[in-house]
């Protein structure tokens, strides 16, 4: 009686560890799922070439925003069909504090700046701007620098490239000349 008791414990323990072996295994790979569509932030913007926006990080990039941004020289390939393909990181005092102080051991340390490529849509050349997901990597951290990235840093950057962008199509809307 005994053994058989013994025998139908260990089966139900093992049922048990299997049935969370693969409930871990599911959330992974939902989370991974979740992850991999959310990551990379895409954001188009008609109207505007990637030499335009590129152009406006370097040489009109808004003062006064604490923001700061720096052409980054990175050996990545050009896309096959000849499209420019620009690297910029993005940087801010002030957020950067934020992340140091919430990270013991420099944890953090990579998110004090962010990359952004430029580059232009294959379909209609208007420029796409690609960034990792402020918002998504707050969740991850959590704590002061996790709020810090999931408001303040993911809606400054939308903020920011929105500006540049209505700048540069006024700025083009202004210069057509009126047609006889």
């Amino acid at each position: 009686m005994d053994t058989m008791k013994t025998n139908s414990s260990n089966k139900i323990f093992l049922a048990f560890c299997l049935g969370l072996l693969a409930g871990a295994a599911a959330m992974f790979c939902a989370g991974l799922l979740y992850l991999r569509h959310d990551l990379v932030l895409r954001e188009e913007f008609p109207g505007v070439t990637a030499d335009d926006l590129d152009d406006a990080l370097e040489n009109e990039f808004p003062a006064g925003t604490g923001w700061h941004a720096v052409r980054e020289e990175v050996s990545l390939p050009l896309p096959r069909d000849g499209r420019a393909l620009f690297h910029w990181r993005l940087y801010h005092r002030d957020h950067a504090r934020t992340l140091i102080d919430d990270s013991r051991r420099g944890t953090l340390s990579p998110l004090f700046t962010t990359a952004v490529s430029v580059t232009a849509d294959p379909d209609d050349g208007h420029a796409v701007v690609a960034r990792l997901n402020p918002s998504l990597l707050g969740v991850i951290f959590g704590g002061d620098a996790g709020a810090t990235l999931k408001s303040e840093v993911a809606e400054e950057q939308s903020a920011l490239f929105r500006e540049m962008t209505d700048a540069i199509r006024s700025r083009k809307a202004t210069r057509k000349e009126p047609e006889p």
